[in-house]
C-alpha cells in the first residue's frame, strides 16, 4: 500500500534533510505555507519500508498522511 506523506521542518534544518533525501533518489516536493517559518518536504506515493527511511531521516517529528493511495 502507497500513501503520501509530509514532515515539516524548520527553514534551517531544510538543507540538511536536503542533502540526505537526495541520495535516496525519492521524488518529492516542497511546500510552504504563507506566514509560516517551516517547510513541508511531500512525498507521493510512498512505500512502507520508504516511510520507515523517512521517519528516520526526519527524526520523531509526526507525519501527516495527504491520501490513501493504495495499489
Amino acid at each position: 500500500m502507497e500513501k503520501s506523506v509530509q514532515f515539516s521542518v524548520p527553514w534551517r534544518e531544510a538543507t540538511r534533510i536536503v542533502k540526505r533525501i537526495k541520495t535516496s533518489k525519492l521524488r518529492y516536493f516542497v511546500r510552504q505555507k504563507e506566514g509560516k517559518t517551516s517547510v513541508a518536504f511531500v512525498f507521493p506515493r510512498v512505500s512502507v519500508s520508504q516511510y520507515v527511511y523517512l521517519y528516520i531521516i526526519f527524526g520523531p517529528r509526526a507525519a501527516d498522511v495527504l491520501n490513501n493511495d493504495s495499489k
